[in-house]
């Protein structure tokens, strides 16, 4: 009878045990399953707020300061570059159009564009065909655009580099000394000024014979090679606007910049918050196919 008791009870307390240890190791693992769980919530808010302010997530969450700080700063000093470059770019592009407003006109470029079309002009091959050696016609190559008054007064759109304007010139003689820049007065005559206005007027031979100091031509090599036509008044407008296009070319690398901290500062804050035993970075670099390879590797 003693014996029977005392197995009884033996089982009893093994069974307690049992239950114990079953009841601890489910509790334990689920212990483990909400650490596991708020450290990959945690990747993800630091993460997405990284993405936002560059630096939070690492300043705020990781307790990375000094790395948080310098993605902000980094941010700031880009933000306010970006902004002093473009209000220089604006600056000079506002200058150059000013410019080119008081010293270039559309009755000079049509009064004189033939000019230079006498066989023995030694300036003649910067307005022809590169292939063919032929004078290019005032109709061809880029188009400037205008509005003007019909002869019932209504008001109509045209383009230079059309066979219709062509024909235009030719029937209003706006080849001869005057009759363009009557023309530009009596028919209210307005020049479409774009951003493709002003850079054509400044870059292209065709539009040379616009400049008001035309008469003083010049020869000049672009940096390709090629051969311009130029004058003091052009070649200045010319200069203001790639000034203006150099400080844009700066901001456009500065906003590449600023979305580079912002996909960065998030990588960064997905790889290196709470265990990062889970992250890893592997690189590989193929020397026969000149191939670099980096790869991420994230647990969450």
């Amino acid at each position: 009878m003693l014996k029977i008791i005392l197995f009884i009870s033996f089982s009893f307390c093994f069974d307690y045990q049992t239950s114990q240890d079953i009841y601890l190791k489910n509790n334990f693992n689920g212990i483990e399953n909400n650490v596991e769980f708020s450290e990959s919530n945690k990747k993800l808010k630091s993460t997405l707020i990284s993405g936002l302010i560059p630096g939070s997530g690492q300043y705020f969450l990781n307790e990375q300061k000094s790395k948080g700080v310098t993605f902000f700063a980094l941010e700031i000093i880009s933000i306010v570059s970006s902004i002093y470059f473009k209000n220089k770019a604006e600056d000079y592009k506002y200058d150059y159009q000013d410019y080119a407003n008081e010293h270039w006109s559309f009755s000079s470029w049509c009064d004189f564009y033939y000019d230079y079309s006498d066989e023995s002009n030694p300036f003649r091959d910067l307005f022809s065909n590169e292939t063919s050696g032929i004078y290019s016609e005032i109709n061809s190559g880029h188009g400037l655009e205008f509005f003007y008054d019909d002869d019932d007064g209504i008001r109509k759109y045209m383009k230079t580099n059309t066979e219709f304007f062509g024909l235009f010139y030719e029937e209003h003689n706006l080849d001869q000394n005057g009759i363009a820049e009557q023309f530009v007065n009596e028919r209210n005559l307005q020049m479409l000024k774009t951003h493709d206005f002003f850079e054509e007027i400044v870059k292209y031979d065709q539009f040379f014979t616009g400049w008001d100091d035309q008469i003083l031509i010049q020869r000049s090599t672009n940096d390709w090679g090629q051969d311009n036509a130029t004058s003091p008044n052009k070649s200045f407008a010319k200069s203001i606007y790639d000034k203006s296009v150099k400080n844009y070319k700066v901001q456009d690398i500065i906003v590449n910049v600023i979305y580079a901290n912002h996909a960065i500062s998030m990588i960064d804050a997905l790889i290196f918050s709470g265990n990062s035993s889970k992250a890893s970075i592997s690189y590989d670099f193929n020397p026969r196919l000149n191939f670099h390879q980096a790869l991420i590797s994230i647990k969450l």
